[in-house]
């Protein structure tokens, strides 16, 4: 089982705690605001009532863990100073919440291994759906490129890969292509794949190039 220690109760974090629950995960909390430890003390394993800026009570709880995950992008200060000493405590894997592209750039110089934005992200995802209908879901690469599910446009069914030139005319790479009614996957199709209605592409291209398809 998975251990993983929450820092910060804000609308976020509180939503991590649940969704690590439902995946069977070991929860542990620090919140240093007792009525928000409260709501959730009776489906985590322990929540500690405390500062977590305090370095020794990190080294109590963070050490060990499989995951830390620093919910405090309104405390830009103490997100720092909290990542940093896990950094310094040799923790697994941190992971923090930024409020801005300088937050995050701070949070990784201090230690984070990874931060994330989720207002941001959330933001992007709204974007694409209200543009792009055909995109299912995506996953964010280096600057400016993703891998994205789409759903298979009309004008691709009955044509081949080849036949769509897909990556001379838009300048993407499918990956793989999965149908969800008989849960088949090929990965890597071959040129001469022939849509079918029910698919879905698995793909690689910068941004503009998957809003193409993706309309």
């Amino acid at each position: 089982m998975q251990q993983v220690l929450v820092i910060g109760l804000g609308h976020f974090g509180s939503a991590l705690v649940e969704e690590f629950i439902n995946k069977g995960c070991e929860v542990i909390v620090i919140e240093s605001d007792k009525e928000k430890g409260e709501k959730v003390k009776d489906i985590v394993s322990q929540v500690v009532i405390a500062d977590a800026t305090n370095k020794d009570l990190l080294a109590q709880f963070a050490k060990d863990m499989d995951y830390v995950i620093v919910c405090l992008s309104d405390r830009i200060d103490s997100s720092v100073l909290i990542t940093y000493y896990l950094k310094e405590l040799g923790v697994m894997r941190i992971i923090a919440k930024a409020s801005s592209p300088e937050h995050g750039e701070i949070l990784k110089v201090v230690g984070a291994h990874d931060v994330i934005y989720p207002e941001r992200d959330t933001a992007q995802r709204l974007v694409t759906s209200l543009t792009s209908p055909n995109v299912l879901e995506f996953v964010k690469l280096a600057e400016g490129f993703e891998i994205v599910e789409i759903a298979v446009p009309e004008d691709f069914v009955k044509n081949s890969i080849r036949d769509l030139q897909l990556r001379n005319k838009y300048g993407i790479e499918i990956l793989a292509v999965k149908n969800p009614l008989t849960g088949e996957v090929k990965v890597m199709p071959s040129p001469d794949y022939t849509f079918r209605p029910d698919d879905v592409i698995i793909a690689i291209g910068d941004i503009q190039s998957i809003q193409k398809i993706g309309k």
